[in-house]
């Protein structure tokens, strides 16, 4: 799960609290460090052990305190604000002020847990110390809020992209239910004139599949359920053309959960219908199957008409933007002896 803005920031500048602290008094722990480096502790080590304990101690709690307090100005994670003049001068002022008293109190404090004579200078650098500690939270915080919104940008840039393609996608896609209606609705009054007995059962069959295409916004579904609603489809083609037009599928199982826009295999199987001569002189064979390079093909004998319909140029076109806004990668069209569209399949 991500953390919230907030909970960043005060992890972000606890740590940062804690590296200025260390860096502060880095010459310190070093001085420390090597007056003991011996097999034996001298005689004062515990008292500087606890000076440089609480001199650590103080940096971190004085810089981790300009933190907290510079959020409330400064607000570093807004999303939107222009940083104003206004809250610019009253953070520096008020961490100048804060940094006077929260030196105040602790070198008193300190004054307390290690007591005796104070070291010439040390006071003056105490201080200096500190307000630089101050001086560089501020610029912290300046960053630290810099990056956010940079984040904030690229995230809602990104956002915005993502919506303009789903609305592309769902434009093209509700452009293809009606092109499926329109066919079948044909199909059917051609019905009507020439086998009026078979009209009742394809209209049956036609309420079923219709009910696939409009089961929803459905961005994407699996191969398996575009072959179970294909299964109704086949039958209302099979009720138009009878012998003369065969279909085999050949889906491997490993595929079936992959994933593809509704109505895919239906375009493609229309696309052959559409443009291909199908009679009993010239029956036509639509082959669907999958491959291992995780694509699915409709292939079919290029059987040419003596007249060409007129085509709607929905079919293809929509369904290759569809790939390319869903992916980035388009179909793949081969026409040399059969007629080959072969679609990439989605990992789920």
């Amino acid at each position: 799960m991500t953390k919230s803005p907030v909970k960043q920031y005060f992890f972000i500048v606890f740590l940062i609290s804690l590296a200025i602290a260390l860096t502060i008094r880095f010459p310190m722990i070093l001085s420390f460090f090597f007056e003991n480096s011996g097999g034996h502790h001298p005689p004062g080590f515990s008292l500087g052990f606890s000076r440089l304990v609480i001199e650590l101690g103080f940096t971190f709690i004085a810089a981790f305190l300009m933190f907290t307090m510079n959020f409330f100005i400064l607000k570093p994670v807004e999303k939107h604000g222009d940083l104003k003049p206004l809250h610019v001068i009253l953070a520096i002022l008020l961490t100048i002020l804060a940094i006077f008293l929260i030196n105040y109190l602790f070198f008193n404090v300190s004054r307390i847990l290690e007591p005796g004579p104070v070291k010439r200078g040390h006071k003056s650098e105490f201080y200096l110390t500190n307000f630089f500690v101050s001086a560089l939270v501020v610029g912290c915080v300046f960053l630290i809020r810099l990056i956010f919104q940079k984040q904030n940008y690229k995230l809602e840039v990104e956002t915005l992209k993502r919506e303009a393609l789903q609305g592309q996608f769902e434009s093209l896609k509700n452009q293809l239910s009606p092109h499926f209606l329109f066919n079948s609705l044909t199909a059917l009054k051609n019905l009507i004139d020439e086998a009026p007995d078979k009209a009742q059962l394809y209209v049956n069959s036609l309420s079923k599949a219709l009910r696939y295409t409009l089961q929803g916004n459905e961005k994407l579904v699996s191969v398996k359920e575009e072959m179970d609603f294909m299964e109704s489809y086949l039958y209302l083609i099979r009720i138009r053309f009878e012998t003369s037009l065969s279909i085999e599928t050949n889906i491997d199982t490993m595929r079936m959960g992959f994933m593809l826009p509704p109505l895919t295999i239906q375009t493609l199987v229309e696309n052959a219908i559409k443009h291909n001569e199908i009679s009993k002189r010239k029956p036509l064979r639509i082959e669907i199957y999958t491959t291992d390079r995780d694509t699915l093909c409709v292939a079919n004998p290029i059987q040419k008409k003596m007249t060409e319909e007129e085509g709607t140029g929905i079919g293809l076109t929509n369904l290759n933007r569809q790939f390319e806004l869903l992916i980035g990668k388009g179909i793949l069209i081969r026409s040399d002896v059969d007629f080959v569209v072969e679609i990439p399949l989605i990992k789920p």
